[in-house]
């Protein structure tokens, strides 16, 4: 058990030497679109011309979602579903522009997760997110942070939580965070705080999706560097995961 912890641990220490060189090539996409916003030479999907159809549908989840918050003041309802109405809108703008190579990064990474393909190669996996799936997400990371603060102008911070955990409901930040808290109760506080800090990344980061499956992906690539931090804590995730999946099914 030992041994293979350290194997872990060395290869998690790999993948962050190489996930702090191409966390900066992130950051530089981030910033790059940044640049070109602030210079007045925003992305084509920041205006997207929508067919009707999206445009429909699109106008009514924002509508749902502002509706879920139960605000006191329909002006300000009305204002929170612009705002997720126009987020929206450039959401499936921007899909439209990436989804060629996201979608070959994904099929990348499922098939390093693919057991049936042989054993399962995580670390793979997640260079993959790191060199090629978190790049491409980060490019709509000013269109996210722009429209939390344009949210804080209207909602109270437990409030945009609660938007956010509507948009993730499934599979959900609290859900998940309980479940490792069951299956590792004796973790501590530090430890738990990494644990929930990458779930709550990932409800953020959801907001770049424009479907459910693709939510469960964002979430399971954080869950998936959760799994090798309980094993590098000295847990051991499979042994843990088993036994509450046991003790699940008994109940």
């Amino acid at each position: 058990m030992t041994t293979r912890i350290h194997s872990i641990a060395a290869g998690i220490i790999g993948l962050l030497i190489m996930s702090n060189l191409h966390a900066q090539t992130a950051i530089e996409v981030a910033a790059g679109t940044q640049a070109l916003i602030d210079a007045g030479r925003a992305p084509v999907w920041m205006s997207p011309e929508l067919p009707e159809d999206i445009q429909n549908e699109i106008q009514r989840k924002a509508k749902s979602l502002a509706q879920s918050l139960k605000l006191d003041q329909e002006a300000k309802q009305a204002a929170v579903a612009a705002l997720l109405a126009e987020h929206y809108a450039r959401v499936w703008a921007w899909h439209r522009q990436v989804d060629e190579k996201l979608d070959a990064a994904w099929r990348s990474w499922d098939d390093a997760r693919n057991s049936q393909e042989g054993q399962k190669d995580e670390l793979k996996a997640l260079t993959i997110m790191v060199e090629q799936i978190d790049p491409i997400y980060a490019e709509f990371t000013p269109q996210i942070q722009g429209l939390l603060k344009a949210l804080r102008q209207e909602l109270r911070e437990e409030q945009i939580t609660a938007l956010l955990d509507q948009i993730t409901r499934s599979p959900g930040v609290d859900r998940t965070y309980n479940a490792y808290i069951e299956m590792v109760p004796e973790m501590k506080d530090e430890e738990k705080k990494i644990i929930r800090q990458r779930l709550e990344q990932a409800r953020i980061d959801s907001l770049a999706a424009w479907d459910k499956n693709r939510i469960i992906k964002i979430f399971k690539k954080y869950k998936i560097r959760n799994e090798f931090s309980i094993d590098y804590f000295g847990y051991g995730y499979r042994e843990r995961y088993k036994s509450w999946i046991d003790r699940n099914k008994k109940k």
